[in-house]
């Protein structure tokens, strides 16, 4: 979908995106929010696999399902009102896919406007296929198909801000809610619902599901018709059945219908076989007896049979079928035995491809064979050919290999884990995974796809490439998991051995490794294989420091590689530490358009990970006791659901009116417990995100701290003034007790998993935390550390530490409980901490702020953490020395430091501002440097740092100050309502300019010195002679405060932004009025000019000046084209420019976003001359870059 954007009204609508001050009305339409729910849904295509399914096991025979539609149990589940659920069970190869699908096209005949069919085929061998989340989403998709209003329901769980849905849909519980809500609104009288083969769901959850099936899927017997197919199943037969409303047909009781349908059947694949090579009558007749009587009333094997004459001439068909044996395990074993007597080479590669079929994690397409087996990638022909060979095991389906039947694979596993292929190849997980690491070496390069931009997204992949990466797929998933499943074996321990075949891959591919899986959005499966290599790896001291600092590279880098892979290669790199193996290894693979990379710290501090999503303060946390589960409650009334390892949200709960304060998991980490400002207590589904219980406002005001009791079926809660501790059942929402009261404000509490001791933290603990016996309510002990109140406490899972965190002086402490001494401390949060958690098992802590982030630590790290940064330790203002070798920086805390730009190193620190500085800037000889804060100007000199002189003749606050182009004057402007021209030599005041009715915002020289503009509150902009010191003209126009001003590199225009009327204008200098066409600031590359000459933007520009280099104006919301308006003519914005300017979140170049910035390192100021970017943080950091944006191509 093309944006577009409305330049006259320029705010962002619904519907629209607002994209840096600009609304882009993309037109969300419902039909393209559909499109978005079903892609992220990524539902298989159901129909496809059915019309691929009748493909495969030939035509769909009337006969074959026939008598079925007699069967007394079949025509009371389709007729009658009570009955809803009909269970058809029967053995392998008995014909129950066969009986789905002419169900299925039943039902399509008889469909009308009252009537909807929906279904799913389970696969084994297909993983998309093979899980519950797959059926429903399936089942999912073919109901909105066919009734579109459904996808309503869809929609509102979409999100469209950030383009995803509020819910975890991989979960098929939350999925089976969406699903139920779709059948409940179906306006349809019938609705049938097909689900085939449910023991061939490889999901632990199948009990699960059928419980949960019968419970809420069955209350609309006369609506809503299920049927259910399978083998005997042991789930099933407990769970199903249980009420008058589910029926059962069993194919094994129901033989004489199926033999004569076998029969049909088989008459159907002869006439087939005569057709094609010319049978008589009598031959007819005789394979046609001869398959009935072996095939015992089951059409796989008449299918395998008939698939194996094929390619037999007539005078041998008889005689193979007759040596033949009946049912499907003798069948399978003389094929086997055949196969296994050709040419030894032959049979070995046959043997090679079906064990590697038996073992790999999921079915392979052919060009992941050559990578899996050890075959070269120019075999295909010869694949192919082994397929056939092998046909009564394996098939081909498109491109993709997969067994003929559950039961082909079952023969080849053996019982008991012997297989019958083990005897006869010798190829196993070791040699798969040494083959896999191979293959990735040689293909896995650097922009492995060619993505075009530095900010491109796995949605910019071209569809070409889709083969390359799909070549690489299932080795870049699966080599880890292979290797584990064979680490004893001598193989993998010469490759875990250095310098082995691990080592070597991750030392020299490991970026492009990472990069490979974020383009298949498979990074999760980085992590678990760094976590089992981390134990596979103990005793390889190299190995084992290179996979843990590459696990540390992923987790810090997660969320930016898994949106921007090609941020692995530079943001990535650049914001690890100096001894991070994994920079220091990579350095040469940076981008060419990056010169000039910071130096950063020496090595990994305690951080591992920031997870940022909610906009307001984070006031709870709590791990779930399984540790797969961080919830997180803020002040923006959500309740934000992450995965421990990744990181990934995987949900968001609306907490309607209130905040969540409190929170905490049960033990089974099923439920979390919320705490609001009201004192209700809430309980959550974690599994749907669905409120289960509200108990009522037992506490007078806001609920600070509770925790669940170790029996999960109480919880303890704390409120704040002057309240008690009460203990509540959790299943009838009553208050079982009242503790010993408190007459503070109770901050935190947290009960010892040993339930023997409290910890709690009150207004009047003056930053101590109290110890009590949980038994006795005696005061144990009183720990003494924080400067400030403590906000939040924890106990470890063993009772033996304590995490505190003070909230204003920004630090956790870990305790020993048992010697009551810090044992650590981690600092790294700017901002107010206002909840932590510890880990299940005690190595991780999570902490959330004000700023709305969570931080996750290493709690076990011996690393010393930084001093926490203050707002005092923020770089306000940064600038570049002309001669680029000087970079100086001012701070909150009233100090000037100068940096060499080379080096990173400090050169010298200025003190002498009483308050925050606000501007710093060098002369045009870089021989000065001019410092402004609230009330004063101080002039130094730059090689010595000395003081040359303060000016202080303005007699309120200074807003603004510049240097003339010749660096002789300098300008200043002030709430007192004047101007003021300095000698910037002898810094001697030499005028004062008069005029303004208000606080002067901005000042700027012309390029000879002998003009200055200025831009006031007073909504005026005035032209002034530098020589005379008189006004020269007042420019009205803007509709308030002008912010910002700036002149033309040759003197003839002006430009000019406000803060309430939020445009840009463009003046004639000369004629001293406005110039015929205005700009507004605009991202896009088609836009138009109204009538009127205005354009609105949705936020004011505060910055601008005029580019040196091309006729473009530098702003802090980016570049904007000026050439054609001044040309008086409409251009394309952006299509040039190479100007550097910098978001909060984006180093960009031009219009093309080059370098993210992490999370942490959110900019406070940045200045940018030529190639040169210096940028000051709020950690008080100043870092400098050189980005070449002429070396920027389409491609890295």
């Amino acid at each position: 979908m093309t944006p577009h954007i409305d330049i006259q009204g320029n705010t962002a609508q619904p519907g629209s995106t607002q994209i840096n001050n600009v609304s882009f009305t993309t037109s969300h339409t419902v039909d393209y929010i559909n499109q978005l729910c079903l892609r992220a849904l990524q539902c298989p295509d159901t129909l496809v696999v059915k019309n691929r399914l009748i493909e495969s096991k030939d035509k769909l025979l009337y006969k074959s399902f026939e008598w079925i539609l007699q069967d007394p149990h079949y025509v009371s589940w389709r007729d009658g009102d009570r009955v809803c659920l009909l269970w058809l069970k029967g053995g392998a190869g008995k014909g129950k896919t066969m009986i789905s699908i002419g169900l299925v096209e039943q039902f399509l005949q008889l469909q009308n406007d009252s009537t909807v069919v929906t279904y799913f085929f389970c696969q084994n061998a297909d993983y998309e296929l093979n899980t519950l989340p797959a059926i429903i989403k399936g089942l999912i998709l073919q109901l909105v198909n066919q009734q579109e209003e459904l996808k309503e329901t869809l929609r509102r769980h979409w999100d469209t801000a950030k383009n995803c849905f509020d819910k975890d849909i991989t979960s098929w519980r939350v999925l089976w809610d969406i699903f139920m809500k779709m059948l409940n609104d179906c306006k349809c009288s019938r609705v049938y619902v097909i689900v085939d083969a449910l023991d061939e769901c490889q999901d632990d959850g199948m009990a699960g599901f059928l419980k949960l099936l019968v419970r809420t899927g069955l209350s609309h017997p006369s609506k809503v018709k299920w049927v259910l197919t399978s083998r005997p199943l042991d789930s099933a037969e407990r769970e199903l059945l249980v009420g008058s409303d589910q029926v059962q047909v069993s194919l094994e009781l129901n033989m004489e219908h199926i033999s004569e349908a076998v029969k049909a059947y088989i008459a159907f694949k002869v006439d087939e076989l005569a057709r094609r090579h010319r049978y008589q009558e009598t031959l007819r007749q005789k394979i046609a007896l001869q398959l009935l009587e072996k095939a015992e009333g089951t059409y796989l094997w008449v299918s395998l049979v008939c698939k194996r004459l094929e390619s037999v001439h007539r005078d041998d068909a008889l005689m193979i079928v007759q040596a033949l044996p009946p049912g499907l395990h003798p069948f399978y074993h003389r094929i086997f035995e055949q196969l296994s007597e050709g040419e030894p080479a032959d049979v070995k590669m046959c043997m090679r491809l079906l064990k590697v079929m038996m073992m790999a994690y999921r079915p392979l397409n052919v060009e992941e064979v050559g990578s899996v087996a050890g075959l070269d990638d120019d075999e295909e022909v010869a694949i192919r050919a082994l397929i056939d060979r092998c046909a009564s095991f394996i098939k081909m389906r498109d491109t993709t290999i997969e067994f003929t039947h559950q039961s082909a694979r079952d023969y080849l596993a053996g019982k008991a884990g012997q297989s019958k292929l083990n005897l006869q190849e010798r190829y196993g997980h070791d040699e798969i995974a040494m083959s896999c690491l191979s293959h990735l070496s040689e293909r896995l390069v650097i922009n492995l796809v060619g993505l075009p931009r530095p900010d491109s997204t796995r949605e910019a992949l071209d569809k070409k490439k889709n083969a390359l990466l799909a070549s690489v797929d299932y080795a870049a998933s699966f080599w880890v998991q292979h290797l584990k499943s064979a680490k004893q074996t001598i193989t993998v321990q010469n490759a875990l051995a250095e310098p082995g075949a691990v080592f070597t891959f991750l030392h020299n591919k490991v970026l492009e490794w990472l990069e490979c899986l974020s383009l298949l959005d498979k990074l999760p499966r980085a992590i678990e294989g760094l976590e089992a290599l981390t134990s596979m790896a103990k005793d390889s001291p190299f190995l084992s420091i290179l996979v843990q600092d590459t696990k540390r590279f992923l987790l810090r880098h997660y969320h930016m590689l898994t949106n921007w892979p090609l941020q692995t290669y530079s943001s990535a790199i650049i914001f690890s530490p100096e001894t991070s193996v994994v920079r220091k290894e990579n350095l040469g693979k940076t981008p060419t358009w990056l010169r000039k990379i910071p130096h950063m710290e020496d090595s990994w501090e305690s951080l591992i990970q920031i997870l940022a999503g909610h906009s307001g303060s984070v006031y709870a946390l709590a791990f779930s006791p399984n540790g797969k589960q961080i919830a997180s409650g803020s002040d923006d009334k959500t309740i934000k659901i992450w995965d421990a390892a990744t990181g990934d949200l995987q949900r968001t709960i609306t907490t309607y009116s209130d905040p969540a304060y409190a929170m905490a998991f049960s033990q089974d980490s099923k439920q979390i417990i919320s705490g609001s400002y009201n004192g209700v207590i809430r309980l959550w589904d974690t599994i749907t995100g669905n409120l289960q219980r509200t108990l009522p406002a037992g506490h007078l005001s806001r609920v600070n701290a509770f925790a669940f009791l170790p029996d999960s079926k109480h919880i303890t809660s704390a409120g704040t003034f002057g309240q008690t501790f009460k203990i509540w059942d959790t299943a009838i929402g009553n208050q079982k007790k009242i503790l010993a009261g408190c007459s503070n404000k109770v901050y935190a509490m947290a009960f010892s998993p040993d339930s023997e001791q409290i910890a709690s933290s009150a207004s009047a603990d003056n930053g101590t935390i109290k110890l009590w016996d949980a038994a006795t309510g005696d005061l144990q002990r009183t720990l003494a550390g924080h400067s400030y109140e403590v906000h939040a406490v924890a106990f470890s899972q063993d009772s033996k530490r304590i995490a505190s965190a003070g909230a204003f002086d920004r630090t956790i402490k870990l305790w020993d409980t048992t010697t009551y001494s810090v044992q650590k401390k981690l600092a790294d949060h700017s901002t107010w901490i206002y909840s932590i958690a510890f880990s299940a098992d005690g190595k991780q802590i999570a902490s959330g702020s004000s700023d709305g982030t969570i931080k996750l630590w290493d709690a076990t790290a011996e690393t010393i953490q930084k001093t926490p940064a203050s707002q005092s330790d923020w770089a306000n203002t940064v600038a570049i020395s002309p001669d680029g070798k000087q970079i100086a920086s001012g701070f909150v805390d009233g100090t000037i430091k100068l940096w060499d730009t080379a080096t990173d190193n400090l050169q010298k620190t200025l003190d002498g501002h009483s308050d925050s500085v606000h501007t710093v800037a060098f002369s045009p000889d870089g021989k000065q440097i001019i410092s402004r804060s609230k009330k004063t100007i101080k002039l130094w000199e730059t090689i010595t740092g000395n003081l040359q002189k303060i000016l202080d003749d303005h007699v309120d606050c200074i807003n603004t100050v510049a240097f003339s182009a010749d660096g002789k004057q300098i300008a200043s402007g002030s709430d007192d309502r004047t101007i003021k021209l300095w000698d910037a030599a002898t810094g001697e005041l030499q005028r004062t300019l008069a005029g303004h009715s208000s606080r002067i915002n901005t000042v700027a020289f012309s390029p000879n010195g002998k003009q200055i503009i200025s831009g006031s509150n007073d909504k005026t902009i005035k032209l002034w002679d530098t020589v005379r010191g008189v006004l020269l003209k007042t420019l009205h126009g803007h509709s308030d405060s002008v912010c910002a001003v700036a002149f033309s590199p040759d003197g003839k225009h002006i430009a000019s932004s406000g803060t309430v009327d939020q445009s840009i204008k463009l003046w004639d200098a000369a004629r001293c009025r406005k110039a015929s066409r205005y700009l507004g600031r605009t991202i896009s590359s088609r836009f138009k000019f109204r009538s009127w000459q205005e354009i609105k933007t949705s936020e004011p520009i505060d910055t601008l000046k005029f580019s040196t280099s091309a006729p473009y104006l530098v702003t802090d919301v980016g570049p904007i084209e000026v050439k054609s308006i001044l040309a008086d003519r409409q251009g394309t914005a952006l299509e040039s420019s190479k100007d550097i300017w910098i978001t909060e979140e984006w180093i960009y170049c031009g219009k093309v976003p080059v370098l993210r910035l992490p999370p942490d390192f959110r900019p406070t100021s940045y200045d940018v001359q030529g190639s040169q970017v210096a940028i000051g943080f709020r950690s008080g950091r100043v870092l400098t870059f050189s980005i070449d944006g002429s070396s920027l191509r389409p491609t890295h």
